[in-house]
């Protein structure tokens, strides 16, 4: 299913074919970046780099991982403007976050927007793990996650959210909506690092 995934996005973004790809971060991002002071932030599935350039003119250091070489590339170009020191991006997977020593030791602030509920269900609780390992004491995560359709096994329900991450991570807050996009019940989630 991975790699099913991986050449259907990879065949999309080199059609220019992305209806993802808003070329706008999610007011919901936008209130966390507001909020928390500026550290360092690591966007999972960065896509081209929307969500990083918000970060970065908000003073943040960021890091995308996106398994698409020409997401990365779309992303590289999108940053261009901003110093290297304060920005890296990676074309890698992110369901081996652990074997990448080339990520910060922690970040402040993680953020997967409609990545992770897509892998295969025997790596979700590496990624779950991974996660919190990456997080800074008193860090916040951000999950957009839409739900299963009959129609696709793409998606994770509140409650397998909360077993996945519940014991890592303390939810501090759930929005339910509707993803129009894939025409299926969606859903924010804050997470936070004990201390």
């Amino acid at each position: 299913m991975a790699e099913n995934r991986q050449r259907m996005f990879s065949e999309r973004y080199a059609s220019g074919e992305m209806p993802w790809d808003s070329g706008l971060t999610p007011p919901e991002i936008k209130e966390i970046i507001a909020e928390l002071p500026a550290g360092d932030a690591l966007d999972l599935g960065c896509g081209t780099g929307t969500v990083i350039r918000d970060l970065l003119r908000a003073g943040w250091r960021a890091d995308g991982i996106d398994f698409v070489e020409r997401a990365i590339e779309l992303a590289a170009e999108k940053l261009a403007e901003f110093p290297p020191e304060r920005r890296r991006l990676f074309h890698a997977d992110i369901t081996r976050l652990g074997a990448m020593p080339e990520l910060r030791d922690a970040y402040d602030l993680i953020i997967d927007i409609g990545c992770g509920h897509s892998i295969d269900q025997s790596a979700r609780v590496d990624y779950a793990r991974a996660i919190a390992s990456r997080l800074k004491p008193g860090g916040a995560f951000m999950l957009y996650a839409s739900q299963p359709r009959t129609d696709s096994a793409v998606g994770w329900r509140p409650k397998h959210v909360e077993r996945l991450f519940g014991r890592q991570l303390t939810l501090h807050w759930r929005q339910m909506g509707d993803d129009i996009a894939i025409g299926a019940p969606a859903c924010w989630y804050r997470m936070r690092k004990p201390n």
